[in-house]
């Protein structure tokens, strides 16, 4: 049996060029596999998103749409540099 969680995560950035900081807020869906559904996908094959091994998968979505999660591929909205680094959740409001 599966269960699917969604919730609201905001995360920050920081750019290493520029130094610019900004937050994006994402919605994160995960279907958790509970004990038992390990070698299933429920489609009659096997394993997780891709058909590999098992495990829990998560879908990142940003207005309603599915992107990378936000550690992957992140780029400056300001001067547009790849090299970026992201902070803990909650972070910035301390």
């Amino acid at each position: 049996m599966r269960e699917t969680i969604g919730s609201g995560e905001t995360w920050p950035f920081r750019c290493l060029r520029c130094l610019l900081v900004w937050e994006v807020e994402y919605v994160v869906r995960r279907t958790v596999r509970e004990h038992g559904d390990e070698h299933s996908d429920g489609h009659g094959g096997h394993g997780g998103e891709h058909g590999g091994g098992g495990g829990d998968v998560a879908v990142w979505t940003r207005e309603g749409v599915a992107v990378q999660p936000p550690w992957s591929e992140a780029t400056c909205p300001g001067c547009g540099c790849g090299t970026v680094t992201t902070f803990p959740t909650g972070y910035l409001t301390r």
